[in-house]
């Protein structure tokens, strides 16, 4: 007897998958997912009720210089050590068939192909549902970049709110076009780093094809590129001071500035891309089985996070 479209499905998947995770596939659209995971930024762990990012959020307030070796210091306990607190976010994807496809694909082989195409069409789409979330401030309960990086720096982000807790605001600047876009980068990129010689510096910068290439005008002279691997590959990156700048096809007009030492997305190591078991529809000659993750972006230092923008 021939195997079903369900039996090739649960077989097949973790191959499928597998294949989507090399090199030449991972993130095959998102120039962006791929530096982020390359520099360390997509975290798999196993998961609670919540996600905490502790913050070593400001200098002991006690240190001071003696004024004599007899001087009394404070024995107040040292509080500095905080936490943001997120949510966790949850996506599927359903994968749904009708038992006309099993007929219509009566051989092993036509039902391998379907099931194929099924599937990297899932993944591919949870992939890019994660990647267009990120360019925004929250979708259902997913936090994108601007609810982290605020145009004005300000607003409430893992329970901490930016309005009170001003060393919680993250650095922004604006440019008008191409004539101020490099400084306005330079600036933010500066307030970032708070200092030279810095560990905390943006690695990592990100927006539109456009706004890309209305830097990249700027530097025709200079030209700096990074990684002849990653062009080759198609994916321009471009560097600036020491971050490689990337675009994407989900991203606007911001620039945005992340260290995955600062920014994070952190899934669950036991709930990433998972594919569920395959159930017959009620009512309804077809099957549905369904990817899911369950997953959210995090920042344990908002201060170090910047957007230049319009």
């Amino acid at each position: 007897m021939a195997l079903t479209v369900s039996q090739i499905a649960a077989a097949s998947y973790p191959a499928v998958l597998a294949a989507m995770r090399q090199a030449a596939n991972q993130w095959a659209e998102s120039a962006f997912m791929r530096e982020l995971e390359k520099q360390g930024g997509i975290i798999h762990k196993s998961l609670g009720s919540q996600i905490e990012a502790p913050l070593d959020y400001r200098a002991n307030a006690a240190a001071a210089f003696l004024v004599n070796d007899m001087q009394a210091t404070s024995l107040n306990k040292t509080d500095v050590i905080t936490a943001a607190v997120y949510d966790i976010a949850e996506l599927s994807v359903p994968i749904v068939w009708s038992k006309k496809d099993e007929v219509m694909n009566p051989s092993e082989n036509q039902k391998i192909a379907l099931v194929k195409g099924l599937l990297e069409n899932g993944i591919n789409s949870h992939d890019d549902a994660i990647e267009t979330a990120l360019f925004t401030t929250s979708t259902n309960g997913f936090l994108g970049l601007l609810t982290h990086i605020a145009d004005a720096g300000t607003g409430s982000d893992g329970g901490i709110d930016s309005s009170v807790e001003t060393w919680w605001k993250n650095k922004q600047t604006t440019y008008t076009d191409d004539t101020d876009i490099e400084a306005g980068m330079t600036s933010v990129w500066n307030q970032c780093a708070k200092g030279s010689g810095s560990k905390l510096t943006p690695t990592l910068i990100v927006s539109d094809g456009a706004t890309q290439a209305l830097f990249e005008g700027t530097q025709q002279a200079n030209q700096r590129y990074v990684d002849s691997a990653e062009l080759t590959a198609g994916f321009k990156i471009l560097g600036f001071k020491t971050s490689r700048y990337v675009f994407s096809q989900a991203a606007g007009t911001r620039q945005f500035f992340v260290n995955p030492k600062n920014f994070q997305l952190v899934v669950s190591s036991e709930y990433f891309r998972d594919k569920g078991d395959t159930q017959e529809i009620p009512n309804a000659n077809g099957y549905v089985s369904k990817i899911y993750s369950a997953l959210q972006t995090v920042t344990n230092n908002r201060s170090r996070l910047g957007s230049n923008h319009l």
